[in-house]
């Protein structure tokens, strides 16, 4: 049985984290902020620390930073949770974003447990331009992470409280119930969607948001999106082409994965009756381009030169999503120097492209 310290300043959290890892078998520790984190794992060093980041008397990061410190802690292992992807998130072993899911806290626990200790972190001095850069967008980013951390604790509470219900529900056999709960868990993914949405748009329109650029096989990557697509929707016709060779640039594959969801997401969703989407891949000089396209209800004409711009939702959504998916797709897609664009006819479906340089060349927007 292993000791595993939980640093959590939300009360319903903390208890739930903490049941979770006893009903794993293990032993927990449990510190309300980031000061009582610290003492208790002088106090009794544990095998690993599961914490927060926004806590009050010392964020998560700076506990960490502080255990590494010490000869006897610094090489347990870290988990850090948050709602927002603070600075310094890769000095920890591991680091899952709010709100959590059951199954993943629970792996990350028992392999977290398993890994080997963490090396020492290397000190690296900031450069002057980047800490002055710093500093005149901190507290807009501080209020960012407040808003994240103030809205997705309670979420990440529910979503877990619920994830437990069910367990028990279909242990039990109560199917009514367990219809209740499920469309309680999709109703709390759809808040913390719109959450996220809201976050990122408002850090792309602050240039906030830089890639992580790395090279790789856009083929392979897409044929992956799309092999996730149909194991999602079975009912879907999901048709890939363009991908006989290899295509190599560089990208964030994280980010474009996210543009992809949204125009695949849209395609399923407003495809109409046709549960037909194509996805292709083709080059032009200095591009890749990909292409999401449906037959579905298609877009107004007058709509088209709009569908990019924050909180705006075509007539034919009727009134599904939030007006911010194509908005930060877009962005997102500038960030990589590339583009986002579509073409569309009322009942005949609508086409989406998204053009990559080759160059793999990123920009801040």
């Amino acid at each position: 049985m292993s000791v595993v310290l939980i640093a959590e300043d939300e009360e319903a959290m903390l208890e739930i984290f903490a049941q979770v890892v006893e009903d794993l078998g293990h032993r927990a520790l449990r510190a309300h902020n980031g000061e009582e984190a610290l003492l208790l794992a002088r106090t009794e060093p544990p095998d690993l620390v599961v914490s927060d980041h926004m806590m009050p008397r010392r964020t998560g990061v700076e506990l960490l930073r502080t255990l590494r410190t010490d000869p006897r802690l610094r090489t347990v292992p870290f988990l850090l949770l948050s709602a927002a992807r603070p600075a310094g998130l890769e000095e920890a072993d591991a680091f899952l974003a709010k709100p959590v899911d059951l199954d993943t806290f629970e792996h990350a626990v028992e392999r977290v447990l398993r890994s080997r200790p963490a090396p020492e972190p290397r000190e690296e001095a900031m450069p002057t331009g980047a800490r002055a850069e710093r500093s005149s967008g901190a507290v807009r980013e501080e209020m960012l992470n407040w808003v994240a951390h103030e809205i997705k604790t309670p979420l990440s509470s529910a979503r877990l409280n619920a994830q437990l219900l069910l367990r028990k529900q279909a242990e039990r056999d109560f199917p009514d119930e367990k219809k209740c709960t499920e469309t309680i868990l999709r109703q709390l993914d759809r808040m913390n969607a719109l959450v996220t949405s809201i976050l990122d748009a408002a850090r792309l329109s602050e240039g906030k948001v830089a890639l992580r650029l790395e090279r790789g096989d856009l083929t392979a990557f897409l044929q992956e999106v799309v092999r996730d697509w149909r194991e999602l929707q079975p009912q879907v016709d999901f048709h890939l082409t363009g991908v006989e060779q290899r295509v190599g640039l560089s990208f964030d594959a994280e980010r474009v994965r996210h543009i992809l969801n949204n125009l695949i997401s849209n395609a399923v969703k407003y495809g109409g009756e046709s549960r037909r989407v194509e996805v292709a891949l083709s080059l032009s000089p200095g591009l890749a381009v990909i292409q999401v396209r449906d037959w579905g209800v298609g877009i107004p004409a007058s709509e088209l030169p709009n569908i990019f711009d924050r909180f705006h939702r075509a007539e034919a959504a009727s009134g599904l999503g939030h007006g911010l998916g194509l908005y930060i797709a877009a962005a997102i897609a500038r960030l990589h120097g590339g583009s986002l664009s579509a073409r569309s006819t009322l009942g005949e479906g609508s086409t989406f492209s998204l053009r990559l340089p080759l160059s793999g060349s990123g920009f801040r927007v």
